[in-house]
């Protein structure tokens, strides 16, 4: 009798685990990974258009936080600007900003 209990037991403590496992799919989106250099031509052409400033590339800092978006600051003679961007290059927005 106290085998079958033990056995039943382990038994239901298996299936328990079982039910409790995750075995759902990671789906990955389809996005192009771009280099620094794009994503810096980019922040350039978008203060370019919007601002009318233009900006050299040795003016330029950027940042990058594990699956974040890159934050790109410009550098601007009265003012500078800050410009987020996807990893496949998209620019998500972009900012003036002055400097105190």
């Amino acid at each position: 009798m106290c085998e079958k209990i033990k056995k039943l037991a382990v038994l239901l403590c298996f299936a328990i685990l079982i039910s409790c496992s995750s075995v759902g799919k990671r789906v990955i989106p389809d996005s192009e990974v771009v280099s620094r250099d794009i994503v810096v031509s980019n922040s350039i052409s978008e203060i370019k258009q919007k601002f009318n400033e233009e900006i050299k590339p040795q003016n330029v800092g950027i940042y990058k936080k594990g699956f974040r978006n890159w934050k790109v600051i410009l550098y601007g003679k009265q003012v500078y600007y800050t410009v987020f961007v996807t990893e496949d290059g998209k620019i998500v927005s972009s900012e003036r900003l002055d400097y105190k």
